[in-house]
């Protein structure tokens, strides 16, 4: 099972590929394996176009999410209006901060809008300062860990801020209970919740941290989705990508697979 980059995206060139040496070997010895298995479609697809173009080997790679849902989530009543929501560990990588500087910045033309952070990290004290420093204790919360399976379906908006993502759990339980989707448009998971335009927007990759240029388009974006007259389309968007993602899906992948296999002795 796959269940990170597979290679090193700074190491490739027209003739030569550097696979992750956690992979290496079996990838070496791809003829000899019977299958793989990736997390997303995404991650599938780039792996069967490398094999072919830097390797003899032609192997039989299977998608199997990592993750489901148990069934998809509806409010009660009306979703809280403007209202946004993440959650992750509060770590450097995750770029909260980010998140809540570009909260901060579309507040200016969303007066409504409202924040909640959930999760815990070395972060914190960092996030802590940054939501005193810009007054914004009224509209930027920390809620700390907390269990969310019935959380997700009472706000409008989900926000990530990774670079980058093998699956993200918490990207499938908010498509899950139908909340739109801001992230960068990178792999894995964000490309395989996030349609661009549909259920929210895949943000540019920026080669470098340009922070400024990062906050703004991120509250670019958050001032576009609540400007949106389709919110009703945007959750439904969500919602049918998740139906994907329902455990009695992802059994049944399981399943099918052990069936091809254990027919082949």
């Amino acid at each position: 099972m796959v269940h990170a980059e597979h290679f090193s995206e700074n190491a490739v060139t027209d003739k030569t590929i550097l696979w992750n040496n956690y992979y290496e070997y079996q990838f070496s010895n791809a003829d000899k394996v019977d299958f793989f298995i990736t997390a997303t479609n995404r991650q599938r697809d780039i792996m069967l176009d490398q094999f072919n173009k830097y390797t003899p080997f032609r192997p039989h790679i299977v998608t199997i999410p990592v993750g489901s849902v148990d069934k998809l989530r509806k409010p009660d009543g009306n979703r809280k209006p403007f209202s946004i929501i993440t959650a992750s560990r509060l770590a450097n990588e995750k770029h909260v901060d980010w998140l809540a500087k570009a909260v901060v910045k579309a507040k200016e033309s969303l007066p409504q809008v409202n924040f909640d952070i959930f999760g815990t990290g070395a972060e914190e004290a960092k996030l802590k300062a940054i939501i005193e420093e810009n007054q914004a204790q009224d509209y930027i919360h920390l809620k700390g860990h907390q269990e969310l399976t019935e959380v997700y379906k009472d706000y409008e908006l989900y926000l990530s801020g990774s670079k980058s993502e093998g699956f993200g759990l918490t990207l499938l339980e908010a498509v899950g209970s139908g909340l739109g989707m801001i992230g960068f448009d990178v792999r894995y998971g964000n490309q395989t919740f996030i349609k661009d335009n549909e259920n929210g927007y895949l943000i540019p990759r920026f080669e470098k941290d340009d922070e400024p240029a990062i906050v703004a388009a991120l509250a670019e974006k958050i001032v576009a989705f609540f400007n949106r007259t389709d919110l009703d389309h945007v959750h439904q968007v969500s919602y049918d990508i998740a139906k994907g993602f329902l455990t009695e899906e992802i059994e049944q992948k399981w399943l099918n697979l052990v069936k091809e296999m254990t027919s082949h002795d």
